[in-house]
């Protein structure tokens, strides 16, 4: 049978481009399917108990990740010490020891500064969803971002509770009191209380249960009332005080910059709102758990000692002061003292 020859020229052309689109769409459902089943694992060292707010927080955090991100993303929450202690977490995030973990700034505070000043900031009038709303604004966000970025740490999302309350042995009525006791302190608590002479030491969170029961301190500022009721430091020292002494607490989650930058564009956007969702639930917790815990820790002997007004005002105004003789000093603490007062100001507080 004779074919024609243009006929047949024509038809391999046709199967030529048939089997070329064939192959091309072949490669791109290839290639996309590639993409979509990778899998972007994350080792994260938690410092908080296993029954901290934080905790539940970060564990649902994990679930809810992994889950939006169809199992690309997938966290592995480490209870504390399990890599590393508290303390020590910054560091070997930015080293890239671990991928992410929780820490609280204030341990950080020999390698940024500035977060240390962030921490607790002494004096600072505003509560827990106004330190919330101040840095998920953008300009502070990308001040956050950028100063941890200088140690190679992406800054995921801050984990906000309520401020400082003393924990301790004896009553304590007048800063006198705690001049004549061991204090564990840390960041810019720490440095507050020295300006007015009470001598402070460092015991990491974990610590200071034991501390306090066996005598190594008579006193611990390091949480709110419901941190205290979960340490249990009620037990072996039932006095605290009221009200708080500090703004809120900033801890954060960190992640190794290096695999952040790894995760695609979308993967980031769904990464950022699982952690941004994390923070809102750890307000959430806490003040749920704080509406409890304070008539609790009273039925099995705790007692709530009133600081006097008069207590309070010389802790603030000395405080206040310290914000432009001390923590200027670095320059990222600067701005961050010159954000903070554009913020109060805008708050309507008068300082």
């Amino acid at each position: 049978m004779s074919i024609n020859k243009k006929t047949l020229s024509l038809s391999i052309i046709m199967v030529f481009i048939f089997s070329m689109v064939m192959v091309t769409g072949f490669e791109k459902s290839f290639v996309k399917t590639a993409h979509a089943a990778k899998t972007y694992r994350f080792t994260m060292q938690n410092m908080f108990s296993l029954n901290h707010p934080i905790t539940a927080a970060i564990n649902q955090m994990a679930k809810d990740v992994k889950k939006k991100s169809n199992g690309q993303i997938a966290v592995q929450v480490l209870p504390s010490g399990a890599l590393v202690k508290g303390p020590s977490i910054f560091e070997s995030v930015s080293l890239g020891s671990i991928d992410m973990g929780t820490t609280c700034s204030a341990y950080h505070s020999g390698i940024l500064p500035m977060a240390a000043t962030a921490f607790a900031l002494p004096g600072d009038p505003r509560g827990l969803q106004e330190i919330m709303d101040f840095i998920y604004q953008d300009e502070i966000l990308t001040f956050f971002r950028n100063a941890y970025a200088t140690q190679n740490v992406f800054y995921g999302a801050p984990l906000v509770m309520d401020g400082y309350t003393i924990v301790s042995k004896k009553p304590i009525n007048t800063w006198a009191d705690l001049k004549k006791m061991k204090v564990r302190a840390s960041g810019s608590i720490a440095k507050t209380l020295q300006k007015m002479g009470i001598p402070t030491v460092f015991i990491p969170f974990s610590e200071i249960y034991v501390a306090l029961s066996r005598g190594t301190i008579d006193a611990e500022i390091s949480g709110n009332h419901a941190e205290s009721f979960l340490a249990k430091t009620y037990e072996v020292a039932k006095y605290q005080t009221v009200p708080y002494i500090s703004g809120a607490q900033n801890c954060e989650v960190i992640i190794n910059q290096d695999r952040w930058n790894e995760l695609p564009e979308n993967l980031k956007v769904i990464f950022e709102k699982a952690l941004k969702d994390c923070s809102t639930q750890v307000g959430v917790l806490f003040n749920a758990e704080n509406k409890a815990v304070m008539n609790k820790m009273t039925a099995q002997g705790a007692q709530f000692i009133q600081l006097p007004d008069e207590v309070m005002s010389r802790w603030t105004k000395t405080a206040v002061k310290m914000w432009d003789e001390e923590f200027t000093k670095d320059k990222l603490s600067a701005e961050y003292i010159a954000l903070v007062k554009k913020d109060l100001k805008a708050l309507g507080y008068d300082l």
